[in-house]
Formats: C-alpha cells, structure tokens, sequence
C-alpha cells in the first residue's frame, strides 16, 4: 500500500479510468454533503496561498491488466467525493461554454478532454470515471449534457448546476486546483475488504445491506463477481424496490437473520450477525459467500411477494391473506411469514396453497386481535423470530394446524391470542382512528365488508375510513343510529343497541367476522 499527497486535479490528468466495482455502495450524498463541498472550494479559491484537504482516495490496480492499455483503478473508498467532483468540472465547462469563459488557461473543451474523458478511446474507456449500473446511466446522461432519471447521480446533477450558476464558476475551479486529498494505491497482494471496512473517508456509515453486498462481492473473480451482481444482487434491489435506497435491504436481512437465528436483533446488527451466521453454517470460502447470494436472491423474491413489492402471490387464495397482513401496517411477523413462503416453495414435500393461506391466516387473526385488544406488539417480534425457527411439522402432520398450536402454546402469555372477552373490552374503548390506527381499523373493516360482501365490495383504494363511519354525523346516520346526536369515531366504539344498524358489524367485529375466521378455540 502506498499512500501520497496529491492535487484532485492531478489524479484526473492522467491517463486512466476510475471504476466503481459493482461490489461498492451506490452514490448516496445529498445537497447538504454536496454543498458542504463547494462552499469548502468557494472559500480556498478566495483565500490566498490556502490549500484544502478533503479525505483520501483509496484504489488497487485492476487484476490481469496487459501492459499498454489504459489502466484501470478500481476505487475502494472515495467514489462520493470523485463522482461529486467529476460532475462539478463538467458543470463549470458548461458555464465557461456559454460564457466564453475560461481560468488558467482552463476551457470548457480541455475541463472535458483532460479533466472528464480519456479521447480517443472506446466508448467503454472513454469516461475518467465509470460507476456502477443505474449510476452509471445517469452519470452519462448528465456528461451528455441532459440529466434524467430519479436517482441521486441526476438528483447531484440538478444541485451542483444550481450552486455553479448562483457563484463564481473561476473561483470554484481555483478552489478546485487548491484541493488536495491523499491518495492511497492498493498493491495487488492488499485486502481490499480489510482496508475498506477500517477506512471510510466519506463521513457516510455504511448501511448493513452495503456491507453485506461489498462482503459477498469482494474478492470473488471477475466473471463471479459480474454474476453474482448482474443476476443476483440487482434482483434483490429490484424485488425489494430498493434501488435507490438501501432501507428494505437492511429490513429483509434483518428479518432473514432472525428466522434463521432465532434470535431478535436490530436492523443495525443484520451484517455483523449475518456473517457469523453464515461463516458458522457455511465457512468462509468464495464459493460459500457466492451461495449465499443466491439465496438471499432466492428469499428477496419471496420477502417482496410478502410486501408487495415484487408483485402479488400467484395463488388468490394465499394473495387474501397477505393482502390484510400488510394492510394492517403491523411488520412484527415477517419473519414467521417468510418462513411459511419458503417451505411452500420446496417441492413435493411443500405446505400447499390452501394450507399456506391457512398458516398465514392463523398469523392474520393473531395480529388482529392483538390489535382490537389494544395489546402491545413489542413483544410479536421475539415469539416470531422464536416460532420461525422451530423446526417445523413431521411428515404426514397438518401444516396449519401444526403453526396454530405452536401459537397457542403461548396463550398464557403477553402475546396470547387475546379471547372475545378482551377483543370486546379493546373495541369499546381504543384510539382507532388518526396516525397508523387508521390503516389498521382501516383493514380490519375492509375485510370485515369484503366477508360480507364479496366481490360486491369496492375496491379499497377508493375508500378512506370516512367511507364506513363519517366523522360529522349526517342527519340520516342519526336517525340510523337511534337519535343520538354524537358518536366519536376515533373509537370502533361501545356495543350499539340491539335495533342499531351498526350492530352487525360491531358483532363481525367481536365474534362472526374476520378475526374469528381461522378460529382459536381460546376456551379450552
């Protein structure tokens, strides 16, 4: 390893192509980093004789390169500050292009030969920087002079063209010849995962779904690593809808993590405890990290069925049911959930749909009556990751109803299936509408009308809660409801009279409807 001070600008004055690797986090800063940056340049080219340092670049040498071609430098750590920079010269050559402007002999035509391309190569070794796909689309777009897309290389675009037409484009390059950061170049026989998991100069944490990508990615050979990327990685992100935001990476992995542990951990510890898990179960070889990666690809499509992210199951039977699961907004049993995903997805010897839509509505009127109960679901998370753990019926054993004992086994419990007599004392007196009690209520009477109703019920999404009970009484839902001029539908409410027209569904809602299908027999 060989660390030197150098100016920014040398480093793209050179012939030479900075890569991205597909095992690197996406470009994630946002106008307060980006603005941060240019007011630090803004204020170096002012000042006289100052020079600023902005971090490190840390890269190693792309393997097997043939001596006279244009190297290639794979960075390891400074791809924020480059990709920033880089999308800075070419929006000062804009400016100096439509105003004829120019500093130290500096042009808009030479920014973008000397400083952005390498001319006279191939389109693939054309550009100084070459990042990873979806970023990569949009950095050439923005070159090509029309920024597009919804990702945070255009949304970079749009806010560094901003900052540049409201200052000094001469200053800000000035700025840019006075910056320098230290760069560090790997040798080949150098770690690069050790070295980058110990450096990160970009002031970003990485996210656990980062770190879990740059693990399985990192080191493997190149056509692995196209792979595994192309064809795995990147159906993660698209089933999850995570391409522009590692959030539902780190959810998924979390709750993979606590079915297959059994254990509760938090969204923060899913890397640390993903690789014990696997280094435990699986070893430490290339080939076990490149089989991991297909089973999460495996697991993402099912997690994003499971949300709804990935499109709907493709049995209707088993779409009910999960359907309600993520109407109700309540995520405690994913774990559970997806372990029921998977073992229907296993052959001959897999759970069918009927019993998988079963199994999921045993989880389903759970969840319910907790909720109608007014009852905590903190604790959902640890009997779920404990429950998706087990291991499972015995051959010849009735799937759902193996998952409804294994349930009710902790009826004496803070998380047992509450009885009638507690969903009654819940539905008289919860909060059950404003905040996230909306969405839930909202579900539960949705699916309180659709069994009743059937096809014949509208669609939910042209239905809001005021659709079932308004807020501001009518004079006809007076007189529906026995004269009495009040009723405060932030709660599902007191039993109503016998003669109420309400009455029916405050009786689907305690005993007949949605959460007595699949029914517990809680007397027992």
């Amino acid at each position: 390893m060989k660390a030197d001070p150098v100016r920014f600008l040398d480093l793209l004055n050179q012939k030479i192509q900075y890569v991205v690797p597909r095992w690197q986090r996406r470009y994630r800063w946002s106008e307060s980093e980006i603005t941060r940056l240019v007011e630090d340049l803004l204020a170096v080219g002012q000042a006289e004789e100052a020079d600023h340092y902005g971090g490190s670049l840390l890269t190693f040498p792309e393997p097997g390169q043939p001596g006279g071609v244009l190297p290639t430098a794979r960075v390891v750590d400074g791809q924020q500050r480059l990709t920033t920079v880089s999308i800075l010269l070419s929006c000062i050559a804009e400016s100096f292009e439509k105003s004829d402007g120019k500093h130290n002999g500096w042009t808009a035509e030479n920014i973008r030969e000397e400083l952005l391309t390498n001319p006279r190569r191939s389109p693939e070794r054309l550009r100084k920087l070459r990042l990873q796909q979806g970023d990569e689309e949009e950095y050439r777009a923005g070159l090509e002079g029309e920024p597009r897309g919804s990702g945070a290389v255009t949304q970079a675009w749009k806010i560094v063209r901003r900052l540049v037409d409201r200052n000094d484009p001469a200053r800000l390059f000035q700025g840019l010849e006075r910056f320098h950061i230290v760069s560090i170049g790997l040798h080949p026989h150098d770690d690069p995962q050790q070295i980058f998991e110990s450096i990160n100069a970009t002031g970003l944490p990485l996210a656990e779904g980062e770190k879990v990508k740059n693990w399985l990615l990192m080191g493997q050979p190149d056509d692995v690593q196209r792979d595994l990327h192309d064809n795995h990685w990147l159906s993660i992100e698209r089933h999850l809808g995570a391409r522009h935001t590692t959030e539902p990476i780190d959810l998924f992995l979390r709750d993979v993590l606590r079915w297959r542990t059994g254990e509760l951990r938090g969204k923060d510890q899913a890397y640390e405890g993903l690789r014990r898990w696997a280094l435990r179960e699986h070893g430490a070889s290339l080939s076990a990290r490149a089989s991991i990666c297909r089973e999460l690809a495996r697991l993402a499509r099912l997690y994003g069925i499971l949300t709804g992210s990935a499109g709907p199951h493709g049995s209707k039977r088993v779409e009910l049911e999960l359907r309600h699961l993520r109407a109700l907004g309540i995520h405690v049993h994913r774990p559970l959930s997806l372990r029921f995903l998977d073992d229907a997805s296993k052959g001959d010897s897999a759970p069918t749909h009927p019993e998988l839509a079963k199994a999921l509505g045993t989880i389903g009127t759970w969840l319910t009556r907790m909720w109608l109960a007014e009852r905590p679901m903190a604790g959902i998370n640890k009997a779920a990751a404990e429950l998706s753990n087990l291991k499972g019926p015995g051959p010849g054993a009735d799937y759902a109803d193996y998952w409804r004992s294994q349930i009710q086994r902790r009826q004496n419990t803070r998380v047992g299936v509450p009885n009638d007599e507690d969903v009654t004392r819940g539905v008289r007196s919860r909060k059950a509408h404003g905040g996230s009690a909306t969405q839930s209520s909202t579900a539960v009477l949705c699916a309180l009308m659709e069994a009743e109703h059937g096809e014949e019920s509208p669609a939910r999404k042209h239905l809001t809660i005021e659709h079932v009970m308004p807020q501001k009484l009518t004079s006809a839902w007076v007189e529906a409801l026995g004269g009495r001029s009040h009723r405060d539908t932030r709660t599902l409410g007191s039993p109503p009279r016998e003669s109420d027209p309400e009455r029916r569904c405050h009786e689907r809602q305690t005993g007949q409807g949605y959460v007595r299908r699949e029914a517990f027999n809680l007397q027992e």
